[in-house]
Order: C-alpha cells, then sequence, then structure tokens
C-alpha cells in the first residue's frame, strides 16, 4: 500500500512536470515574439537599408547569448514555435503543462512536412495521442494518424526520405565513436535482426552484455562473418569449436488487412520493430514476400463461411471478411504476416515461435495441422482462430470479392469514453469476460492447455505489436505470452483459458509486475487494456491490430 507521503510525492513530481512543461512553452512563446518583434522595420538603423532575414537571424543569436546557448539550439526551439502556431489545441495544452517539450519535439519531427491543412486537422487527435503516450510511442502514432489521412502524401514523402540514405560517425571521449547510418524502415529491421541474430551465435555462458555482443556482431557482419567468437572460456563449448555455422538469416515480419493487401484500402500496415508503413510500400514488400493469413472469426461466423467457401486447406475460412467480433457484431479485420525477402537473406521458412512459457507435457498438437483440421461450429459467441497455410509471393488462395473497408478506429475515438469513465468512477470499467472465458460455455481445442499453440499465440502478436504496458515497445516477438485472467494449472475449466480473448503480450518485466499483484490488467471490447494499480493510476492501451 502507498503512504500518504508517498502519495504527495507523487503528486509533486507530477506537479513539478506540469510546471516544467508550462515554462518551456512560455519560453518559445516569448522567443517567437522577441524574434517577430526584432524582425521589423521599426528597428532599422537610421539611413540603413533593412534584410528581415539578417534580423531575424541577428535575433536569434541574441538570444542565444542572452541564454548562454547556441544559435542551433535556438532556432530548433522556433521550429517548434512555428509548429504549435499550426496546432492550436496543442499549443493551449503545451501552455497548460499537459505535454512535455519532449513531446512537442516528436511531434514537429514527425509532423513538419505535412501540409498545413492536414496539421490542423489532426490537432485533436495528435493531442489525445500525446496525454497518454510516451515520446517514441506518440511518434508510431503519429505516423499511422498521417497515412491513414493522405497515403498519398505519406508515399511522396518515404520516396523524398529514402533519397537522403546516409551513414555519419561522430567522435566519442576515451577512444569511442558512434556510426549513424540512416536506413530505409525494412532496412533497417533487417539490419537490426541480422546483428541481434549473430550476437546470439554465441553460448549463454559469454559474459559480454547483449549490447556488447551487439556491437561485436557489427563488426564480424562488417567482416563477412555470420558468427560471434564465444568468450565463455570453456574449450569444449559448441559455440566456440563451430566457427562458421550457415548464414545468419532474418525474417521481417509485416502485417496488414487484406483489403489493403489487395489495393481496396489504402490503411497502414505494421512493421515489427519499427511502427507503421503506408499501403504502397506494403503491397511493393508483399510482392516479394510469402505470406499467411490469419483470422480471428466469432464461431456464428465460422459456420457461414464453411458453409459458403467449404473448409479447403488452400483457403482461408473468412476469406470474404464477414467476420464477428466476440459480442457477435461489428468486423475484426484480417492480418496478413508478410515474411520479406527485403532482409539481406531471405529465409522463406516460417520463423520459430518464441515461446517463454515452461514446457508443459501436455501441450496442444502442431498448429499447422490444427489450422487445417475441421472446427465444429458451436452457438457460443468466442473468437476462434484460424490460419492459412504459408504462400508463396503472388500466390492467390483468397476469393477476389470486393471487401468493405473496415476502417481504424482512431485513439481517440477507441478511448475517450473510457478515459472520462475512469475520471469519474473507473470501477464502472467492466472486463469484456472477466471470468476469462472468452464468451464460450464450453472450452474450445487447447483452451484448458497452460501453453498456447504456436498458432494462437502468433495471433496474440500480430494483434499486440509489443509488450501491452502502457509506453512499453519491447517487441511482441520478445514478450511473453500472459494469461489475463490467470490459468489455473490445479482446476483449469475455472481459471481463465487459453484463448485469444485471455491472453496478452507482456515483456519480462512487466510480467512480473502483474504476477506480482503490482499492477492489474483488464481486457476490454475491442482487445483494450485496461491497467491500473493499488495507487490509483490508471492506463488504456490499444492493440497494433484493430
Amino acid at each position: 500500500m502507498v503512504t500518504d507521503h508517498e502519495r504527495c510525492l507523487l503528486d509533486a513530481i507530477a506537479e513539478t512536470s506540469r510546471a516544467e512543461n508550462a515554462a518551456a512553452a512560455r519560453l518559445i512563446a516569448q522567443i517567437m515574439d522577441y524574434t517577430s518583434s526584432r524582425g521589423t522595420f521599426d528597428h532599422r538603423a537610421p539611413g540603413a537599408g533593412f534584410d528581415t532575414e539578417q534580423a531575424e537571424r541577428s535575433a536569434i543569436a541574441e538570444v542565444a547569448l542572452a541564454l548562454s546557448s547556441t544559435f542551433r539550439s535556438v532556432s530548433s526551439l522556433m521550429r517548434l514555435g512555428f509548429t504549435l502556431e499550426r496546432m492550436p489545441e496543442l499549443r493551449e495544452a503545451f501552455a497548460a503543462g499537459e505535454v512535455s517539450l519532449a513531446k512537442i519535439r516528436v511531434i514537429d519531427e514527425h509532423t513538419r512536412k505535412a501540409a498545413t491543412a492536414a496539421a490542423l486537422r489532426l490537432d485533436a487527435g495528435i493531442l489525445s495521442a500525446a496525454r497518454r503516450l510516451a515520446p517514441t510511442p506518440l511518434g508510431i502514432e503519429i505516423d499511422r494518424l498521417l497515412i491513414e489521412d493522405d497515403a498519398a502524401w505519406a508515399q511522396r514523402s518515404r520516396d523524398e526520405a529514402e533519397a537522403k540514405r546516409k551513414v555519419r560517425s561522430r567522435r566519442l571521449p576515451h577512444g569511442m565513436g558512434v556510426l549513424s547510418v540512416t536506413l530505409t524502415a525494412t532496412q533497417l529491421a533487417a539490419a537490426t535482426g541480422l546483428i541481434v541474430k549473430v550476437a546470439k551465435t554465441a553460448c549463454r555462458a559469454d559474459p559480454r552484455p547483449l549490447d556488447v555482443r551487439c556491437a561485436d556482431a557489427f563488426m564480424v557482419l562488417m567482416r563477412g562473418g555470420s558468427v560471434l567468437a564465444c568468450e565463455c572460456g570453456d574449450r569444449n563449448c559448441a559455440a566456440t569449436r563451430n566457427c562458421e555455422p550457415e548464414g545468419a538469416q532474418v525474417n521481417l515480419r509485416i502485417s496488414c488487412g487484406l483489403e489493403t493487401l489487395l489495393g481496396l484500402a489504402d490503411n497502414p500496415a505494421y512493421l515489427e520493430g519499427y511502427g507503421y508503413l503506408d499501403a504502397a510500400q506494403a503491397r511493393v514488400i508483399a510482392g516479394d514476400a510469402t505470406w499467411q493469413a490469419i483470422i480471428d472469426c466469432a464461431t456464428q461466423a465460422l459456420d457461414r463461411l464453411q458453409h459458403e467457401f467449404g473448409d479447403d486447406g488452400d483457403r482461408t475460412d473468412g476469406a470474404d471478411g464477414m467476420t464477428e467480433s466476440a459480442e457477435g457484431s461489428g468486423v475484426a479485420p484480417e492480418s496478413v504476416n508478410a515474411e520479406s525477402d527485403h532482409s539481406p537473406a531471405g529465409d522463406r521458412a516460417a520463423p520459430e515461435a518464441h515461446e517463454p512459457d515452461p514446457p508443459d507435457p501436455t501441450g496442444p498438437p502442431d498448429p499447422r495441422t490444427a489450422a487445417d483440421a475441421e472446427t465444429e461450429p458451436t452457438l457460443e459467441t468466442g473468437l476462434l482462430v484460424r490460419a492459412s497455410r504459408t504462400l508463396s509471393a503472388g500466390a492467390i488462395a483468397l476469393p477476389a470479392r470486393r471487401l468493405p473497408q473496415p476502417g481504424i478506429v482512431s485513439s481517440a475515438d477507441a478511448i475517450e469514453g473510457l478515459c472520462r469513465t475512469i475520471q469519474n468512477d473507473p470501477t464502472r470499467l467492466v472486463a469484456a469476460f472477466p471470468d476469462g472465458h472468452g464468451g464460450f460455455t464450453q472450452p474450445p481445442p487447447g483452451a484448458l492447455t497452460y501453453r498456447p499453440s504456436d498458432l494462437l499465440a502468433a495471433a496474440v502478436r500480430l494483434r499486440d505489436g509489443t509488450c501491452r504496458h502502457p509506453d512499453c515497445l519491447i517487441a511482441a516477438a520478445d514478450c511473453q505470452i500472459d494469461h489475463v485472467v490467470p490459468f489455473s494449472r490445479g482446476n483449469p475449466i475455472h481459471g481463465g483459458w487459453t484463448i485469444l480473448t485471455n491472453l496478452q503480450c507482456l515483456c519480462v518485466l512487466h510480467h512480473q509486475l502483474k504476477t506480482a499483484g503490482l499492477w492489474r490488467h483488464e481486457m476490454l471490447a475491442g482487445a483494450i487494456m485496461h491497467i491500473h494499480n493499488a495507487i490509483g493510476q490508471h492506463a488504456l492501451t490499444l492493440p497494433t491490430r484493430r
């Protein structure tokens, strides 16, 4: 339990942060006023000409001297001022201390090239995201908003940015340095994946931290190698003896709705470990990638789909986009997982599932077999997960029928009402399935087994994208699969079941905090997670795919 003194300290920390934010807003406003005032004809010297541009530069230099700062630093603050002028709601919230300077910098970086009209349209949505997200997740969310607002502009901006790829080096003290490489999103994900994969070729007894091994692995790759020499000191270490195994390979995992893949809509795709990509880029990558359809649909819909399309293993159930939510209404968008050859060594094999839960001798059968097996429909409302087999680039496994554009509910629309409920009475927030049974009256196959099947785990990771704790960006592939309502090993029928609507991705740290009872998690409708703790803090997190 938290003491009154600790609660007062937490309130004081928040108040100090608000005061700091408001002070930063006043500083930027004052700099903008000063440079505007100095850059007028009123200040020209008697008998001298006047150069507005030079007058503004002189004003920036004057502010820099007054602050013992640099011309560049003051210029960057002025650039933030211009961004705030285009977004009045954000400017007011910043002045009130509700948004930090770090978040304003992120907003400026991501919206700088957007048209003024677009910035004004997205003002409220970006402000809503800024109030609840840390800087890096905020940047990812802004990218999504911009892509949805104008997909053509997003593609043009990406093309311009790709033309500015570069390498820079910077000296550091103590005999060190930084090598900075600006790459495309897919190049970045592939390079990072390769470095980590080579770093993990050393055995677990290697004394170097992962960051150090990654730096060494980078040099190994630069020299054309694919294995990192192990420094465990054990002469019998297999990683030491096997000096040159097969070349390191890495998959890029990209998910997008079927309507985007078929060119029927321009909803953004999601690159694991990076964030959102525009639809055009996703379609280009999909042209050279293996892919698999993963669909979650209600059991009532499954009966209709099997009747219309049959249960052909070469075709995905739910292929016509007719899916239902756990409540029996709405649409659950399909997701396509692309393993792209845009990686330096495109491994077409399906990636190994990361399953951190302890081994269970009663584990489920191979999900690839389960995916092709017939599933008996019931009258229940729970969600079932189905998957197609892995398909080569260009393969057609779905009927070419025009799909309705499902649309993506904005973060502001999805959580605004929930936030008001939390402010008024958080006890009114009700989990979609408090018993952890997901709307089923009888457990579906695998529900009473602790470990989820590879297919179910893949669907959970595809939906969540990252750890579901607020502002945690640990990729879903590196997270553990957690039961929202705890699984009962002694009496599985009465505990939370191993089903899509009772599973979430949590990194090791946040999984431990939940297990210790310090944080509590509830899954609301639409897979929105309500996360709160004993001292009265509340947060809402949305799935990546929604």
